[in-house]
């Protein structure tokens, strides 16, 4: 990582969606050479491909990431302030109620007006006598203007505030955070996507290149999975937890029974980790493993040269893969605690060996070089979030 930050912030909304059926395409069985759909209908080898042909132009719907304008109805019902006010006050007087009572305020003044005028034009002397007459009639008009002005205007900032939903929705569904399907009526409606690994990984991706997180980034993740997945590591120890995002990368290609070890020495970030990856074992993806992801990984506190010999007493076998990912000065320092801990082939990869080849990643890159128990190479990867700034990774093998 560039530096470590003491600090994080994030900030999301989640928008939920109103709750809705959805179906599947008509279910097609074949027997005996016939096609028969759900409404028992037999017929010729066009009628059979129909529902094909309509299930191939659902999917192409389904293809098509952009939501469709709702009817007022179902706008209405997104515009929900019991559920999600903006204030105090319209969680107490929510938008429909405040919209009857600007609306029949509107409507009693209007009538009132209506009657004061027309006194005023049947008994002009008798109302100028009693001297009510046109004030009540300019009271009535003043009141129909407040409460006509005050019923449009909260109806414009309700309908104001549909449009923003919608585009919120939109921006969600270009994101892969929220999905299009079809229901039982045909119309293409949207929700969430359920939070499970690739959605945490998505948010903590897009939290990184607006802010500028040191983390690894989709084109070094992309190379640790892999190396990974070679090397197949009943015991991967990190050094550098941060927010958990390479974490929840090493396990998602972790082979089954094995165990990753991310050290953090900053109580905040560890804090965050921790959210973060027992977020990411949600949802149906790790309902499918044999062992859910937060499940794989263990995040330990404390500072990574006294708590790296624990990790193989604690498990009773030496680390398969080590990735070294915190302060680069201190980066040759991790590599030596961890040492008579290595197995045979064990893969060491440091990050930001491009960057700091000059700086604090040189002793560490000069002791991998030239030592005669590893076998090293350079890995060239963008740095994170600025692809023109070129960094790279340092891959190890123990001998």
């Amino acid at each position: 990582m560039l530096s470590r930050l003491r600090t994080a912030s994030y900030t999301g909304h989640v928008l939920a969606a109103p709750p809705c059926r959805f179906s599947r395409a008509p279910r097609v069985s074949h027997r005996k050479g016939r096609c028969r759909t759900n409404s028992n209908r037999e017929g010729t080898d066009a009628d059979a491909t129909a529902p094909q042909q309509q299930q191939q132009q659902q999917q192409q719907q389904l293809q098509q990431l952009v939501e469709p304008e709702l009817d007022a109805s179902k706008r209405r019902q997104l515009e929900d302030e019991l559920r999600d006010p903006n204030n105090f006050l319209e969680y107490l007087l929510p938008r429909p109620l405040r919209l009857a009572f600007f609306g029949f305020s509107a409507a009693s003044t209007f009538v009132a007006a209506l009657i004061s005028a027309a006194k005023l034009i049947q008994e002009p002397a008798l109302q100028a006598a009693e001297g009510g007459g046109a004030q009540n009639l300019v009271i009535n008009l003043v009141g129909l203007l407040v409460f006509a002005g005050l019923f449009y205007a909260d109806q414009a900032a309700g309908e104001a505030r549909v449009e923003q939903r919608r585009q919120l929705r939109q921006a969600q569904i270009r994101s892969g955070d929220r999905e299009v399907l079809l229901d039982e009526q045909g119309q293409k409606v949207s929700r969430l996507r359920e939070v499970d690994d690739d959605w945490i990984a998505r948010r903590l991706e897009r939290w990184g290149k607006r802010d500028g997180m040191p983390f690894l980034g989709p084109s070094k993740a992309a190379i640790v999975q892999q190396l990974v997945q070679q090397r197949q590591p009943r015991l991967a120890v990190e050094v550098g937890t941060m927010a958990g995002y390479s974490a929840i990368k090493i396990a998602q290609v972790l082979p089954p029974g094995g165990r990753l070890v991310s050290i953090e020495k900053d109580v905040s970030w560890l804090l965050v980790a921790k959210r973060f990856l027992w977020q990411a074992s949600q949802g149906q993806n790790n309902k499918q493993r044999q062992t859910p992801l937060g499940s794989m990984v263990d995040v330990w506190w404390g500072d990574a040269c006294s708590k790296l010999p624990e990790v193989a007493a604690k498990f009773g076998r030496p680390i398969d893969f080590l990735l070294l990912d915190g302060t680069p000065k201190e980066t040759l320092a991790y590599l030596q605690a961890a040492e008579p801990h290595l197995a045979p082939g064990a893969v060491v990869l440091a990050d930001n060996a491009g960057v700091f080849a000059e700086g604090g990643m040189k002793p560490y890159l000069q002791y991998v070089r030239s030592s005669s128990s590893y076998s090293s190479r350079y890995i060239a990867a963008p740095l994170e979030w600025q692809d023109n700034v070129k960094d790279g990774m340092e891959v190890s093998t123990k001998l």
